[in-house]
């Protein structure tokens, strides 16, 4: 079980809302947020890809910092952390993200994993690139994705592609340096369709947790009958908001206070944009069905309480079959502190100090397997 932190790289983070905390992302602030995870028991965050924002009262996402470059950034100010970076696959060429997420696992020794975006819920921001293949996207997007995926992984295991596929087709494509260790693969996603990709090319799910624990409970039980053929063991992240106060009644008033002064443009912005996704079970499809509540929350359950409480509730989440949540946070670097100081320490089914040693014992491996070859190649004389 690990923790992880869904880093606000995008301006104002997750919560539409005009009463939440306004601000728009910073290295110095990113940086700041890994490096109080990393000091409190947290193990992995990631940085999503937002390409244009929803506008509204808030400004909400219009200000961002692209995720490779800060995770790439966040590697060399970070010891033990697993970094996950995302690419909008219509706007990156597979080369480019293959070339990239190496040089980033590599600077990070190995604690890279790379998020593939197919995207199609936010069409607006693709075709402002003018990469917008039109609607029918939607429909084939995890095929578009399973041939990126295969050009990238090969690039990866083989260094060359001469792959011919209906979206890709490549004449001797090459690729070096390969990666000194396996990079994993991390894509979201619910439906048939994306389930099937993340079986066949996925080393992690990410999902939104949506109504309540037993819904995800229900969620988890088919998603491990889903993987049971993988090739690969298949590890679900989820993202969970969590709200903590002195009281419940005052963590509970604070969330109550951002739903009430939802930033409405900015919701039905992302409601125009998610009905145009005719893919059924997805996250579009969530949200587009989302109530007030929900569409601030952008769809993530949260949890809010005093520490006690939330330690509590978060016992019982863990006792899911999740390999970790990733939370989203409010203010960002007091409640990680106040996480790790006040919340973690009360809580019986997750060890913070068990799970740091871990991910440093995984990181001292590599980076001494890395020592331990040579730096340059002999020439002969």
């Amino acid at each position: 079980m690990e923790f992880g932190i869904f880093m606000p790289n995008s301006r104002n983070g997750y919560l539409m809302s005009e009463a939440a905390p306004q601000y728009s992302p910073t290295y110095a602030h990113l940086r700041d947020i890994v490096q109080e995870g990393e000091r409190n028991g947290f193990t992995f965050a990631l940085t999503m890809s937002s390409l244009r924002g929803h506008g509204g009262s808030t400004r909400f996402w219009d200000d961002s910092m692209e995720s490779m470059t800060t995770m790439a950034a966040l590697a060399r100010d970070t010891d033990f952390m697993k970094l996950i970076g995302s690419v909008q696959l219509l706007a990156v060429h597979p080369a480019l993200a293959a070339r990239a997420a190496t040089a980033v696992a590599d600077a990070a020794d190995g604690r890279f994993a790379l998020n593939l975006v197919p995207g199609g819920w936010h069409p607006k921001e693709l075709e402002s690139l003018g990469v917008w293949p039109g609607y029918d996207y939607n429909e084939y997007r995890w095929q578009f994705a399973t041939e990126y995926a295969h050009v990238v992984q090969s690039l990866w295991n083989e260094g060359v592609t001469d792959f011919q596929g209906k979206h890709f087709q490549f004449d001797d494509l090459k690729m070096g340096p390969l990666p000194h260790k396996r990079i994993p693969i991390v894509a979201a996603g619910a439906s048939d369709d994306a389930i099937k990709f993340v079986k066949d090319y996925a080393d992690y799910n990410f999902r939104l947790a949506w109504g309540g624990r037993e819904a995800l409970a229900e969620i988890m039980e088919k998603f491990k009958v889903d993987m049971v053929d993988a090739e690969r063991p298949v590890k679900p992240y989820v993202a969970l908001g969590v709200v903590v106060d002195d009281t419940d009644e005052k963590a509970e008033a604070k969330l109550a206070h951002y739903v009430e002064h939802a930033d409405h443009a900015a919701i039905e912005y992302m409601m125009t944009g998610a009905v145009t996704d005719s893919a059924k079970g997805g996250t579009s499809e969530i949200l587009a069905s989302m109530d007030q509540k929900g569409a601030v929350q952008m769809s993530t359950d949260f949890i809010t309480g005093s520490p006690e409480s939330v330690a509590r509730q978060l016992d019982e989440w863990a006792e899911l079959d999740v390999a970790g949540y990733m939370l989203v946070l409010t203010d960002y670097v007091a409640d990680i502190k106040r996480m790790g100081e006040e919340v973690f320490p009360l809580m019986k089914n997750f060890d913070a100090k068990q799970a740091v040693a871990e991910a440093v014992a995984s990181v001292t491996a590599e980076r001494d397997a890395k020592a331990a070859e040579p730096r340059f190649e002999p020439v002969a004389v």
